[in-house]
């Protein structure tokens, strides 16, 4: 054969000349398609993430509270929403528990075996419970210890508790009510009649003056007697003596969910600028990175969304594949817009220090911005958290490109589409690559035969 080629060689060499121009084209606008698709899975991921770390900004990110109290007289603890401002506490009393006894000569003295023990809490006659003697200690062994058992056993133990104190020579059989407060004292009689109990803590409510308002309470524990604050009243004030609570912003806290803020949108900005400018995004490294764990783990991931399981086709040092893509350059210059613009209150953020550096990125002027707090901590709280804040604004703006269906879906769908077309033609080519593939290697071989022939011919004249 030509070159000594066989037909078969010759025509993979005419198929692999004659396809080259149009794959090449497949293989640019492959590599185009899925590298636009990657970068706008890489953007969405991003605004997602954005979203969700507003979300914890405009949640309680400003409401945080410190709290001190000048002595051990008391401690408190404070939530969220608790308001702001200094409170004299004086404790004039504290809570108790009535409590009872009654004293027996051992712990084995045996009891009668007559007569009903009713012991009673409160005021209501209902809040009680009755030992018929006659009952639990019919054969007369039953002892004051046994007696302890029948009283905290009891289904219908309204809440004293029975417990025995052994004081060297003899047993005191103690009866304690279960809460404190002057109206749960505990009555005890037989048939009747007091049973000769002797108070060992009188019931008692504590009582405060709290800046200036005299307070009674049943336990030591005074819960939302200010919104969201709980005050633990743990000894008593000599006369003239008083606590000091203070309750502050935390300044601390705030300052940091400002930081986070600003934080989160040079992010984005840094996101949207690499993807429309050039690579070497972060979030391509991590999403590469989590690609590569997948391909690890396949085993275990099979049933994971194939929208999740992809691997980026974008490298760093390619030039950004968005940057033709208006949508995206009209969702940084708005969310520009909306930073520029006025909170609710008619504050702005260059008002607490936050502003555009000539890097085109958001600082902040830490000392501007902690006076700012200092000075109104709750206009600074509104720019963020009323309806209408910033970050209320950045979700408006974010929100067409993540909702379902939105502008993000129907870019990835389009280029899904674009790629099974790609992919369509691909296929299609190669069957018609094929098909001349087997019309030339058919011709070639037909010429070997031939030209086997006539040389077989020509010999005859030698």
């Amino acid at each position: 054969m030509i070159s000594g080629m066989g037909g078969a060689t010759f025509a993979e060499q005419l198929i692999v000349a004659e396809r080259a121009g149009k794959d090449q084209i497949f293989k640019n606008n492959m590599t185009k398609y899925e590298a636009q698709l990657d970068a706008y899975k890489i953007l969405e991921r991003s605004l997602d993430s954005m979203s969700s770390k507003l979300e914890s900004i405009d949640g309680e990110a400003f409401e945080s509270k410190t709290s001190s109290v000048s002595d051990d007289s008391a401690s408190i603890t404070v939530e969220s929403g608790a308001p702001t401002g200094d409170y004299d506490l004086h404790i004039e009393q504290l809570a108790q528990a009535h409590q009872l006894t009654k004293s027996f000569a051992s712990e084995d003295a045996l009891l009668p075996t007559t007569g009903v023990i009713n012991i009673q809490l409160g005021s209501d006659a209902a809040d009680s419970i009755s030992l018929d003697m006659s009952k639990l200690n019919a054969d007369g062994t039953a002892t004051v210890k046994d007696l302890t058992g029948m009283i905290n056993s009891h289904s219908g133990n309204p809440g004293v508790q029975a417990s025995l104190v052994r004081t060297g020579g003899q047993v005191e059989l103690m009866l304690s009510s279960k809460e404190t407060g002057a109206a749960n004292n505990i009555s005890v009689t037989m048939d009747g009649a007091d049973w000769g109990m002797t108070e060992r803590r009188a019931a008692q409510d504590a009582k405060v003056n709290l800046n200036g308002m005299d307070i009674t309470n049943s336990s030591n524990n005074l819960a939302n007697v200010i919104d969201g604050v709980s005050i633990e009243l743990n000894k008593v004030h000599k006369p003239g003596e008083s606590s000091t609570i203070r309750i502050e912003s935390d300044t601390e806290a705030s300052e940091q969910a400002i930081e986070d803020f600003v934080d989160i949108f040079n992010d984005l900005m840094d996101e949207i600028n690499k993807l429309t400018r050039s690579m070497g995004s972060e979030a391509l490294d991590e999403l590469n990175q989590e690609n590569a764990d997948k391909e690890d783990n396949s085993d275990e991931d099979k049933d994971e969304d194939e929208d999740e399981d992809f691997n980026s086709a974008i490298t760093e040092d390619q030039i950004g594949v968005l940057k033709g893509d208006s949508s995206i350059r009209m969702l940084q210059q708005n969310m520009r817009d909306a930073i520029f613009d006025t909170a609710p209150n008619g504050m702005r953020l260059s008002d607490i220090g936050v502003e555009f550096g000539r890097d085109g990125k958001l600082d902040i002027d830490n000392d501007k911005l902690s006076k700012a707090l200092k000075d109104d901590p709750n206009a600074v709280q509104a720019m963020f958290t009323d309806t209408g804040s910033y970050v209320d604004k950045l979700d408006k703006v974010i929100d067409p490109f993540t909702k379902f269906q939105g502008s993000m879906d129907l870019k990835k769908d389009n280029l899904e589409m674009q790629i099974e077309r790609v992919e369509t033609s691909m296929d299609n080519h190669d069957r018609q690559m094929e098909q001349r593939y087997q019309i030339y290697l058919a011709q070639f071989t037909a010429m070997e035969a031939t030209i086997s022939q006539l040389q077989s011919s020509s010999s005859l004249f030698y």
